[in-house]
C-alpha cells in the first residue's frame, strides 16, 4: 500500500512537470505519455539525487561545525579544570578549611578525584570543593570503620557471599531484612564493597549483585 501510493505521488510529479519539460517540442514526443513519462522519471531522479548530495555537503559541514566546536570546549574546559583541581587542592594547604584533617582522609583528595567532581559538576568549582569537603570530612569521621572493614550497625542485609566462575565477589542484599532507609545504611553498604574489593584477585574489577526482594 505504502509503495503504490508513493508510485501515484512519483507520476503525479512527473506528469506535473512534463510541460515543463518538453514545452516548444514536437507533438510526437509529447504525445509518447510512456516515453516522457521514463524522461519525466529520469529528471526527478536526477534532481532528487542532486538535493541529497548537496544534503550531505550540508550535514558534513554541520558535522565539521560541530567537530571544532566540541575541541574548543575541550580545550576551554581542560584549562577550567586545571584551574578547578589547583583551587581544591589549595584547599588541604596548612590554614585552610581542610588543612587539619588526618593524612587518612587526605590521601582520598587526590587531582583525579579533584576533576571527576569538576566533570559531575559541569566545571563548577564552588560545587565541587563542597562535594571536595564533605567526601573527606566523612572519611576523617568514619576512619575506624573503613579501616577495620566492619560495621556492628543492625540496618540491613548486605554481605559478600562468594564469588562467581569468573573470580568475580558476589554481593548479596536481602530486601526483607533492610531494617532502615538507604541512606542510614550507607556505612554498612560502603564496608561491605570494601569487603568485595579486598576479596577481588588480580585481574578482577568487577561485582556480581543478587537482590533479594522477597
Amino acid at each position: 500500500r505504502t509503495y503504490a501510493s508513493h508510485h501515484r505521488t512519483q507520476q503525479k510529479s512527473a506528469m506535473a512537470l512534463l510541460s515543463k519539460i518538453f514545452r516548444g517540442l514536437p507533438k510526437k514526443v509529447v504525445a509518447s505519455g510512456s516515453s516522457a513519462l521514463k524522461v519525466a522519471r529520469v529528471f526527478l531522479s536526477t534532481r532528487h539525487s542532486k538535493q541529497s548530495s548537496a544534503a550531505k555537503l550540508d550535514e558534513h559541514r554541520k558535522e565539521t561545525s560541530c567537530a571544532s566546536t566540541r575541541v574548543t570546549r575541550a580545550l576551554t574546559d581542560v584549562d577550567m579544570s586545571s584551574a578547578g583541581v589547583r583551587q581544591m587542592m589549595a584547599l588541604l594547604e596548612p590554614g585552610q578549611i581542610l588543612g587539619n584533617l588526618s593524612d587518612f582522609a587526605k590521601e582520598f583528595g587526590t587531582e583525579d578525584f579533584c576533576k571527576r567532581l569538576l566533570r559531575n559538576n559541569n566545571g563548577d568549582v564552588k560545587k565541587a570543593s563542597e562535594q571536595f569537603t564533605q567526601a573527606l570530612g566523612w572519611r576523617q569521621a568514619h576512619k575506624e570503620v573503613l579501616t577495620s572493614r566492619s560495621s556492628f550497625a543492625l540496618d540491613g542485609d548486605e554481605r559478600v557471599i562468594g564469588s562467581d566462575l569468573q573470580r568475580r565477589p558476589v554481593v548479596y542484599m536481602c530486601m526483607k531484612n533492610q531494617i532502615l532507609p538507604g541512606a542510614p545504611c550507607l556505612i554498612k553498604k560502603v564496608v561491605t564493597m570494601l569487603q568485595a574489593i579486598d576479596s577481588m584477585p588480580g585481574g578482577v574489577e568487577k561485582t556480581v549483585h543478587i537482590w533479594d526482594l522477597h
